[in-house]
């Protein structure tokens, strides 16, 4: 009999095994997003072993490990927590890269003394995610739902979870590492095909301004010539002179035109933080660099005193600038010379170049001067250290060229000041932020103005809609036009016709294609540090008062952000995963098919019907934007068929997880992140993701739930015509009690039945 039961276990855990493998290599042809697979693996674990909680954590490049999912954990909890290796429970078996099952923590001796506070029972689960020996992370499992203790099957097939999971992580991690590269090379095509454009139009207008009147002067010369006493020999030497010089000139002015561009380099330059140090090691075993140094017989050797702190520049024109250097001074070294890079850090990263050979004063003492470059011998070599030394001056670096008393000296200090790095990330989100709040209200012009510490003065860090003159040259003081009363008195305003508020004078900009604008202030800790400016809405209306709701939600979001970031709550990956998330928000907004007013209208009656707060009200409009944000990225990993696989399925299920991970950066709401997460709950507790029933659910999930399928159904799909408001009531009705909070119901019936809502 004992021999039939272990029998039987172990084929129950075959069963098991397979299924899991099953479940696994379904959704492993169907998504890279990270965020999916470490919820869907989560989401294996916790329904195998009958478990309440769990969590899969990542390692990060600071070497923390962050919860990537999260089940029954408290969601600030989730945001928050980071563990570094050999630390607590995660970061003992992380650090040991073995699996554990514990039965007991308090008479296990291998986790004496470790809080958890948090859980019901005392036997968990935790194991390492790992593949070849590289730790992606752990995966812990707590508190059964039946209060037992984790079983040896269990564990077995949590290990066999978590292995599979580290293969699909890898793939996920090697596939956005694709993208990134794929990325870099379409900027740098970008890049190429922005400068065809310019040196066209520059070499067109130049040939225009300067050639014409330059062959003019030849042309004349050769007509004196012709028609004076061409028998003078003072005569002839003269017009010789001017001849010579004047084709002087036209190859000079030809020579210079592909550096005359680079005057306005700093206004195109796109900075991204940069190892130095690993990009002078590619550079210096780049094809053309080593050919150079071959050549010649020449040896480098870079010396790193320290941890160099990564800087922020254009990564190609930083490349640009240590090659054209390397190859530059190459052309004044002798076989076996070395070329010495050191690489320090202080206040600032302070590099050095230094050759065995001293150079002639001549070549760089005018290196800044682009009028010396072609004149005298080696103008090759010379092009190349004046482009270097561009590189450096557009990157505000310091630059010192020297001979010594036996070589050649150049030293480089590069900035890596907190102040530069606040304002090179301030730029990026704030253009980030634009673009998200022109799509999210349907705005052609916006622009987000930040005030200057000392003088109070508002100046535009970011618009959308707005020509470069009128960015660059905006300044407006305190109570001047709106803005600057929004900055003042600290309110935001709302003005339907501007005509109509004679206190305010309206800019003549032809831009402005409507006197309807909004205009909101940016606070932390009640302090006026900012002002967004929306105007033109692509419809031609004026703003409402729910735009206003809308656009003051989201500047809680870019003042929270932006109190994180001048507090110093930042890190280089934390600014990374910002922006790298970010941009995929963006990418979902712009694909976003939820996007009707029917919506949000309809939210927001329903929720004042079942008495709700303003509070609850502007976070109802808000949430009712930007709640199913995530099925984008779910929609894009599925087949084109009508039948979903049963891995398509799971992928649709952890949507909301995917809205959450887009928006968790900035998002400090937790009512907010509920909401989003449990709309798909049922009010039977039949739903997902946690099964929650009634009142458990969160107030602002049971009244998405109901809009979003009231909305679903009066939309026509491809597989059918849309509902009638009747027909789709009826619907809703069937599901009360069950599927949805009566309440809720009765108050759609109301907000649809009083017929006031545009677009009903």
């Amino acid at each position: 009999m004992n021999s039939r039961n272990s029998q039987g276990d172990t084929t129950n855990l075959c069963e098991k095994k397979l299924s899991v493998l099953q479940e696994i290599s379904n959704f492993l042809v169907v998504t890279d997003n990270i965020t999916s697979i470490a919820n869907l693996m989560l989401d294996l674990a916790i329904n195998f072993t009958n478990a309440e909680k769990g969590s899969l954590m990542i390692l990060n490049e600071l070497g923390e490990l962050y919860i990537r999912a999260a089940k029954g954990i408290d969601a600030q909890l989730f945001s928050s927590f980071r563990q570094n290796i050999g630390e607590g429970i995660a970061g003992t078996v992380a650090k040991q890269k073995m699996p554990v099952l514990v039965k007991d923590i308090n008479t296990d001796k291998r986790f004496k003394g470790k809080k958890r506070d948090r859980y019901k029972t005392n036997t968990f689960i935790s194991c390492p995610i790992l593949y070849k020996d590289r730790l992606f992370g752990v995966l812990n499992i707590n508190d059964k739902k039946d209060g037992s203790s984790f079983t040896q099957d269990e564990f077995t097939l949590i290990i066999t979870i978590s292995q599979q999971a580290a293969i699909v992580l890898e793939n996920a991690f090697l596939i956005n590492q694709l993208r990134v590269k794929a990325a870099g090379l379409e900027e740098v095509n970008k890049k190429l095909l922005e400068f065809d454009v310019i040196r066209t139009e520059f070499l067109t207008r130049v040939s225009h301004e300067l050639r014409t009147p330059l062959n003019s002067i030849k042309g004349s010369i050769y007509y004196l010539s012709k028609t004076l006493n061409t028998g003078s020999a003072e005569l002839k030497e003269f017009c010789d002179i001017i001849l010579n010089e004047t084709n002087y000139l036209i190859s000079l002015s030809e020579n210079l035109l592909d550096f005359l561009r680079l005057e306005n380099e700093t206004k195109t330059m796109k900075k991204s933080s940069i190892d130095l140090a690993a990009l002078v090691q590619e550079v210096l075993t780049s094809k053309n660099v080593k050919a150079t140094l071959d050549h010649k017989g020449l040896r480098t050797q870079l010396t790193v005193k320290r941890d160099i702190s990564n800087i922020l520049g254009d990564k190609i024109r930083v490349f640009q600038f240590f090659m054209n250097l390397i190859e530059g001074l190459s052309y004044y070294l002798e076989n076996n010379d070395v070329i010495a890079i050191t690489m320090d850090e202080t206040d600032h990263v302070i590099m050095g170049i230094t050759t065995p050979k001293r150079l002639p004063e001549s070549i760089y003492s005018d290196i800044w001067n682009s009028t010396y470059i072609f004149q005298g011998e080696h103008s090759q070599e010379r092009l190349k250290l004046y482009l270097a030394w561009k590189v450096a001056e557009t990157h505000k670096w310091r630059l010192l060229a020297e001979n010594r008393e036996d070589c050649f000296h150049i030293s480089v200090v590069i900035p890596n000041s907190n102040e530069e790095r606040i304002e090179e990330v301030l730029k990026i989100t704030m253009d980030m932020f634009t673009e998200f709040i022109s799509e999210l209200l349907d705005i052609n012009i916006c622009s987000i103005m930040l005030a200057d510490e000392l003088t109070g003065e508002l100046s535009i860090k970011s618009a959308k809609g707005l020509s470069v003159e009128i960015i660059n040259r905006t300044r407006i003081r305190a109570s001047d036009s709106v803005s600057g009363w929004v900055a003042v008195e600290g309110k935001p305003l709302l003005l339907e016709d501007i005509d109509t508020a004679p206190h305010f004078l309206k800019q003549k900009t032809k831009q402005y294609s409507t006197n309807s604008l909004l205009s909101l202030p940016l606070k932390i800790h009640d302090k006026v540090i900012g002002v967004i400016n929306l105007n033109n809405k692509k419809t031609g209306e004026s703003f409402t008062k729910q735009d206003l709701a809308l656009a003051s939600s989201l500047c809680e979001r870019i003042s929270f952000f932006l109190n994180k970031l001048y507090a110093g709550e930042h890190s280089e990956d934390y600014f990374k995963q910002f922006i790298t998330s970010f941009d995929s928000l963006l990418d979902a907004e712009k694909k976003y098919s939820k996007k009707q007013r029917i919506f949000p209208n309809i939210m927001e009656k329903v929720i004042s019907n079942l008495d709700a707060s303003d509070e609850e009200r502007k976070t109802a409009v808000y949430i009712s934007m930007i709640y199913d944000l995530g099925i984008v990225i779910a929609e894009k990993d599925l087949s084109k068929g009508k039948k979903l696989s049963p891995s398509e399925l799971s992928l649709m299920r952890i949507h909301p997880y995917n809205t959450v991970g887009l928006l968790d950066e900035f998002e400090f709401s937790e009512d907010v992140k509920k909401g989003i997460l449990h709309h798909h709950e049922r009010y039977d507790g039949t739903g997902y993701p946690d099964k929650l029933k009634g009142e458990e659910i969160p107030f602002l999930s049971r009244a998405l739930s109901v809009v979003d399928s009231y909305c679903a159904l009066i939309t026509e799909k491809p597989y059918r015509k849309a509902f009638s408001k009747d027909a789709a009531l009826s619907e809703i009705r069937k599901g009360s009690g069950s599927l949805y909070d009566p309440k809720v119901v009765e108050a759609l019936e109301k907000a649809v039945q009083d017929s006031i809502i545009p677009g009903i």
